[in-house]
């Protein structure tokens, strides 16, 4: 090792900033001269430093291969899905589907889809809209941060042996951020913000009926009378006949015809809410009835002011009329 000269100082500084100067630059010199002599004790440390960098190196190096052996892919989840029977398929809405619908044709629930597209806003489906939609009951999930399946059957309450099972996992695999599982019976967590307070309110009132939705709470010009006004519930259309239910327990404080709404049917609830029923085409119970959850209280019909059969529903808070897409799960 050879060191480069190092400047001698200039005398107009001062005799004695010369000295010592020149004096520590020779013994620099001298030190730079020592560790580059074999077998001096200076060689056998800078030797050593180069080692332990060197292993340091190394061993990086294997931890990271380690790490890349245990990181699961998507493809290696995936293979356990379909040993475990489980198929995802995508599907474009078409003119007459809803999420209800396309969940009874799958033979899964609404949480089923709403728990595989973790981006939906809204439960208000459109023609050309793609889904994904399970072959079996439960909630995809998608990895953030450094979870693990731990983490995840706490989150779900949800066994590790029935996570690990369904997505080809083991203990030993790390779960990179974006990878996606399924996590089998589960209800949906990761939703977006309006999703969630829509899921806040889910229990309250269930869909009356697994028709198409042709018209929405809002302002609107009349299919019949022609003339604009705020329509106040949503219209599902179906078939003359099919059964309409009741959309929670209830007591039912009106059946009766309006020239207008036809054939209907009004159920009160707790907590100050009452549902309609209207356009029936025919009623199936009577005033002062109790009703649970479900039970059918009419047929779908046309009477009244309509263009065909339908069902118009109504959710009322206190009198006041609420956007029914707000309740319905």
């Amino acid at each position: 090792m050879r060191m480069q000269a190092l400047p001698a100082l200039d005398v107009s500084v001062g005799s004695s900033a010369v000295f010592f100067w020149n004096n520590e630059r020779e013994r620099m010199k001298q030190f730079i001269d020592t560790i580059g002599k074999p077998g001096t004790l200076w060689r056998a440390i800078a030797l050593c430093l180069v080692l332990i960098v060197a292993v340091g190196w190394i061993a990086v190096r294997i931890e990271r291969r380690i790490v890349q052996a245990r990181t699961v892919t998507q493809t290696h989840v995936e293979e356990g899905w379909k040993k475990a029977g489980l198929a995802m398929t995508n599907q474009t809405i078409r003119r007459g589907d809803n999420f209800w619908k396309v969940a009874k044709e799958h033979r899964v629930d609404i949480d089923t889809i709403i728990g595989a597209n973790a981006g939906l806003k809204k439960l208000l489906a459109h023609i050309g809209q793609i889904i994904r939609v399970p072959s079996q009951r439960g909630a995809v999930h998608r990895i953030e941060g450094e979870e693990t399946v731990q983490d995840i059957s706490v989150f779900y309450a949800a066994p590790e042996a029935t996570i690990m099972a369904a997505n080809n996992l083991e203990q030993q695999h790390i779960l990179p951020p974006g990878l996606e599982i399924f996590i089998p019976g589960a209800k949906p967590r990761q939703l977006t913000a309006e999703m969630a307070r829509h899921f806040s309110r889910r229990g309250i009132f269930g869909s009356p009926l697994l028709g198409r939705i042709t018209s929405t709470m809002g302002m609107r010009k009349h299919p019949v009378g022609g003339f604009r006004g705020k329509h106040t519930g949503v219209d599902l259309a179906a078939p003359t006949g099919s059964r309409i239910a009741a959309a929670t327990a209830g007591t039912v404080k009106d059946v009766g015809e309006g020239k207008y709404i036809g054939k209907y049917v009004v159920l009160s609830h707790k907590n100050a809410y009452t549902t309609l029923y209207g356009h029936c085409s025919k009623t199936l119970v009577k005033k002062g009835q109790t009703v649970k959850r479900g039970q059918i209280i009419a047929r779908v019909g046309s009477t009244g002011r309509a263009t065909g059969p339908h069902l118009h529903f109504e959710v009322r808070e206190n009198g006041i009329p609420r956007d029914p897409l707000r309740y319905l799960w």
